[in-house]
């Protein structure tokens, strides 16, 4: 299962920690994976182009963290909840292989 928390601090949202993997097929075949990373893998080269002082991301062998520096950058901030809407569906869709939790 993949496991999305995001923590959120006065409805800013401060780390999206992600880690695990869905097991909806087999390795290389798996669509809900496929979809987390590229939802994922586009949203840190966004933030990594317009965002690059205001997020630190570290992508690990099965763990991705994106912190937030700048909590006040109301672009940035609309671009995470932009992931956090699309990563919210893909939980909705497929509760046995996703789950994402908001943690205030």
């Amino acid at each position: 299962m993949v496991k999305i928390n995001l923590k959120v601090i006065n409805n800013k949202i401060e780390k999206i920690q992600i880690s695990g993997h869905a097991n909806a097929g087999n390795y290389g075949s798996d669509l809900v994976c496929a979809a987390i990373t590229g939802i994922v893998s586009g949203a840190m080269n966004a933030f990594d182009i317009n965002h690059k002082t205001d997020v630190e991301m570290q992508v690990l062998e099965n763990e991705i963290i994106i912190k937030v520096i700048n909590l006040n950058n109301v672009e940035l901030q609309t671009m995470l909840k932009m992931l956090q809407i699309q990563l919210d569906t893909i939980a909705i869709q497929y509760p046995k292989n996703v789950e994402l939790k908001e943690v205030r």
